[in-house]
C-alpha cells in the first residue's frame, strides 16, 4: 500500500480536530513545592528563602524610642525593617487563564501567632507560583495588644521565639500549612 493514499485522511483528521477545538485538558493542578520565603521577584520567584527555624537579625536604630514599647517596635518592623514573613507555593504547570481568575478571586492565606490569626496582606500570582506574605510588625502589635503588653518596654534578648503558623486554602478546597520559628535579635554593631 502506498503511503500517499493515507495523507488526505490524515490531513482531514487533523483539520477536523482543529475545527472542533480538539484540545487536551491540562494535567491536574498540584503543588509540587512549598517553601518559606520573605521576598519575591517580579516573576514571583523566591529571592529570600528562609529556614523553618532561625534568627532574624535587625539593624539597630539610632534612637532608643524603638525599644520603648511594643507599639514603637511594631512600627519599626513595619516601616523600617519591613519584615514580611511569607511562603511560596510552586505548582506542576502554568496556570490556565480560568485558574488565574479563580485563584485571584478565591485563594486565601492566614498567619497565626500566639492565638492571633490575620488574613495575610500580601498576595502575588506568578506563572505557576503563588506567594503570600504579611507584615510582622502589624501582627506582633496585635498580639501585644491582646496580651496587654503593647506599652511595655521591648527586650529582645529575653523574648521567646515567635512560632508563626501559615495556612492557605486554594479555590478547589485544597488546604495546607507551613510553620516557622523565628528569634528576633539586634545585629551586633
Amino acid at each position: 500500500m502506498r503511503v500517499s493514499f493515507y495523507i488526505p485522511f490524515i490531513l482531514l483528521s487533523f483539520h477536523l480536530c482543529l475545527i472542533s477545538s480538539c484540545q487536551v485538558a491540562p494535567a491536574e493542578l498540584k503543588i509540587i513545592k512549598q517553601r518559606l520565603c520573605d521576598n519575591f521577584d517580579g516573576k514571583v520567584e523566591c529571592i529570600e528563602p528562609k529556614p523553618e527555624k532561625g534568627f532574624v537579625l535587625l539593624e539597630r536604630t539610632t534612637g532608643p524610642q524603638t525599644e520603648e514599647s511594643w507599639e514603637n517596635f511594631g512600627n519599626y518592623l513595619y516601616f523600617k525593617a519591613r519584615e514580611t514573613p511569607g511562603f511560596l507555593l510552586e505548582f506542576n504547570r502554568p496556570f490556565t487563564p480560568e485558574e488565574r481568575i479563580s485563584i485571584s478571586r478565591n485563594y486565601s492565606a492566614y498567619i497565626r501567632l500566639h492565638g492571633v490569626r490575620e488574613k495575610m496582606e500580601g498576595f502575588e500570582l506568578g506563572n505557576q507560583t503563588i506567594a503570600s506574605f504579611h507584615y510582622l510588625g502589624s501582627l506582633l502589635k496585635e498580639v501585644k495588644r491582646e496580651s496587654g503588653e503593647i506599652r511595655k518596654k521591648v527586650n529582645l534578648e529575653s523574648e521567646p521565639p515567635l512560632f508563626l503558623e501559615f495556612d492557605f486554602i486554594l479555590p478547589e478546597g485544597t488546604k495546607g500549612s507551613l510553620h516557622r520559628e523565628i528569634q528576633l535579635r539586634w545585629k551586633e554593631l
